[in-house]
């Protein structure tokens, strides 16, 4: 089994596997393949792009309004901009939360294997509409203040042309580690609460 095909599987089954033995040269293709299988199994939703600048797919079935279920053991989430963009132009712009998850059985791994693994993508909390500017934001989790934060980007310098759909535009709290069962706020110009199940 190719190597994206074995993340596509462990996917697909919800389960994390060993980190196999990965270049910076393949991690590339590893990737590219991954995320089209992905969108040829969900359908494109979206897109992520990480602090260093790598982008991810998100799948329809990724991205919720609602309570958000952890789909893999290890997951972490981070407070977020989220644009919707049409034909690579920003509709409109929300508060949210990313959950990034890995296929892998550890989160710890050099750069090329994010690239591999879907930039880490696993779920997209889309929130309340907010409009520029945005303010400053703070992160409850089960009642106790974590951090606060503010978006540095302006979402057009961040958002590719070839981009549709939710894009998440970086993390500006976070990333923090989330469990099922937790109760999570965020508290600025607008407030979400969404619980973890």
């Amino acid at each position: 089994m190719d190597k994206a095909t074995q993340l596509f599987e462990a996917y697909k089954s919800r389960k994390e596997i060993d980190p196999f033995p990965l270049s910076e040269e393949e991690a590339q293709k590893v990737g590219q393949e991954f995320s089209k299988m992905l969108i040829d199994y969900e359908g494109l939703g979206g897109y992520k792009i990480t602090k260093n600048g790598a982008v991810g797919v998100l799948t329809k079935p990724m991205i919720t309004f609602s309570d958000i279920e952890l789909w893999f053991k290890i997951n972490k989430l981070e407070v977020e901009i989220i644009a919707l963009v049409k034909n690579g132009k920003i509709e409109r712009t929300y508060i949210g939360l990313e959950i990034p998850a890995t296929r892998f059985n550890k989160w710890d791994l050099p750069p090329h294997y994010v690239i591999a693994d879907d930039a880490f993508a696993g779920r997209l909390y889309v929130g309340k509409e907010i409009e520029p500017p945005y303010g400053s934001f703070k992160l409850f989790i089960n009642e106790k203040f974590i951090s606060a934060g503010a978006p540095s980007y302006t979402p057009s310098e961040v958002v590719k042309s070839f981009m549709e759909g939710y894009v998440a535009l970086g993390a500006f709290i976070g990333p923090v580690k989330i469990s099922k069962g937790d109760k999570i706020r965020v508290e600025g110009k607008k407030t979400i609460s969404v619980k973890i199940i």
